[in-house]
């Protein structure tokens, strides 16, 4: 692990100045903080070489559109990982990490990824890289949250997982291209739920009959809709038995999702220079309505047997901080990888590859609030 060197996508960001912090403090590796601004760059170098001893960490600039500069970059690492708003040009970083022989690990949410890289799946896995894709914590942990709770039930029958993500968006420094790609997705995605045996479409009516879910805390009840991800498709398969389950989301604000996220839905065709005028309204309505209290949580209501009696477990995780939630599973993940406990070729989910209990663990130490069940040092958990 000592040598090994990781160059982050993105590095100076919002999620990737937290993921070298926290690796830089969970291992000895070395980091190459990479974007296009040279200045930000080194300038986030300089400032970790400051708080970390052993001066590891290095700035670069580097294009995602630009393939050469890619290899040549990657060549002189282990890993990459991409935590920048760059899934327009997976194909050029993939392919620059395969020609360098590198693994790789996103953290990105995006159906245009999802099937570039899985059109790469056998090349990635002839050339012996580890590719980790849908990092972070939704997605990236809602399935491993189910694959780590099946365990406590004789029969776990239905698993719904809600997250909800109350942010104080006016003070966060979002760029455009981030905002467009959210907005990309957000009008694309799937309301999916898996129910009497397959995946259901509920589309709009979910919105008019949402599921609400309790959060707890200073949240409360609030109402969901079922979002799809990629890692959930194979949950049913992995848990025999499971009669329902699904990720859902919970909402912005009232505006933000009465408002702009329907017509949002509605207008699925427009062209590419009509995302930045769609992307500015999302943007004030998240600024203008959003109110305390803050904070991200998911949460999971599971239902099942146990020695031929009913048993539910309600599983929370939280974290005041939105991006930290993102960052801390996304370094859990890369402590597997790196002593190689996970680390096997082809494409993987993160959600999929992780082993949960240790993944827990590890979460829980880098300051993710667990309650309904915790797992000990010495590996015993306890509800």
């Amino acid at each position: 692990m000592s040598e090994t060197s990781i160059l982050i996508l993105g590095g100076y960001g919002n999620t990737g100045r937290l993921l070298a912090d926290y690796l830089l403090q969970e291992t000895e590796v070395r980091l190459v903080i990479a974007g296009r601004s040279i200045e930000k760059a080194r300038g986030m170098a300089a400032h970790l070489n400051l708080k970390f001893p052993g001066q590891r960490v290095t700035g670069l600039s580097i294009d995602a559109s630009d393939q050469a500069g890619l290899r040549a970059a990657f060549s002189q690492v282990d890993m990459v990982v991409v935590a920048a708003s760059t899934s327009a040009f997976v194909r050029q970083v993939a392919t620059a990490a395969l020609d360098a022989r590198v693994d790789y690990l996103d953290v990105q949410y995006s159906t245009h990824k999802m099937a570039v890289l899985q059109a790469m799946a056998p090349r990635i896995e002839a050339a012996g890289c580890c590719f980790i894709t849908d990092g972070g914590f939704h997605p990236g942990l809602p399935a491993a949250l189910i694959r780590y709770i099946a365990p406590y039930f004789d029969r776990l029958e239905s698993a719904r997982v809600g997250s909800v993500i109350k942010l104080d968006w006016s003070g966060l420094n979002l760029g455009q291209a981030t905002l467009v790609e959210f907005i990309s997705e957000f009008m694309d995605f799937q309301m999916l739920a898996f129910c009497d045996g397959r995946w259901q479409q509920t589309g709009l009516v979910s919105m008019l009959k949402p599921v609400t879910m309790d959060f707890g805390r200073e949240f409360g009840r609030q109402y969901t809709v079922p979002m799809f991800l990629e890692e959930m498709r194979a949950i049913p398969k992995l848990v025999p038995g499971l009669r329902e389950t699904g990720f859902y989301v919970g909402g912005f604000n009232w505006f933000t999702d009465w408002i702009v996220s329907p017509l949002l839905m509605l207008v699925k065709v427009v062209p590419d220079r009509s995302l930045r005028p769609l992307a500015r309204l999302f943007r004030w309505s998240l600024n203008t309505f959003s109110r305390p209290p803050y904070g991200t949580m998911l949460k999971v209501e599971a239902h099942g047997q146990e020695d031929g009696q009913a048993k539910a477990i309600n599983l929370t995780l939280y974290h005041p901080d939105g991006y930290v939630f993102t960052a801390v599973p996304v370094v859990a993940t890369l402590l597997q990888l790196l002593d190689g406990s996970a680390r096997k070729p082809g494409l993987h989910l993160q959600a999929h590859i992780v082993e949960p209990r240790r993944l827990m663990r590890d979460l829980a130490r880098l300051g993710i609030e667990i309650s309904g069940i915790k797992e000990n040092t010495n590996d015993h958990a306890t509800l």
